[in-house]
């Protein structure tokens, strides 16, 4: 496991730094930051975004259940982004979200923000 630097951005852009995923990868968030991941292995990848806070009673809105997050990166130079993740639904207790993949052979990603 890894913890992923994250990388800022603003208008003038950046030339952002892909590090290989290693098998559970995990940044600290505050609700602002992107996953931007790219897949050069020949087959599909799935990576997932574990939510930590998965049911919460809103007055307004009754029992609301938040899901992990899933995105499946194409094979051959996909390239797929994911986020912001709030940060009551993601941190964990250390403030870091937690990252899964299905496999890492070829998968790169990065964590951004402006």
């Amino acid at each position: 496991m890894s913890t992923l630097t994250t990388q800022t951005f603003d208008e003038t852009g950046n030339d952002l730094t892909l590090t290989a995923a290693s098998s559970g990868d995990n940044f600290a968030n505050t609700g602002k930051e992107f996953l931007i991941i790219t897949n050069n292995d020949t087959a599909a990848k799935t990576v997932t975004v574990t939510a930590q806070d998965t049911s919460f009673d809103d007055p307004s809105f009754g029992v609301s259940v938040k899901q992990d997050q899933s995105v499946s990166v194409s094979a051959n130079g996909g390239v797929a982004a994911m986020g912001p993740f709030p940060t009551r639904a993601f941190n964990d207790t250390n403030n870091n979200v937690q990252i899964t993949y299905s496999a890492v052979t070829s998968l790169e990603i990065a964590v951004v923000k402006q």
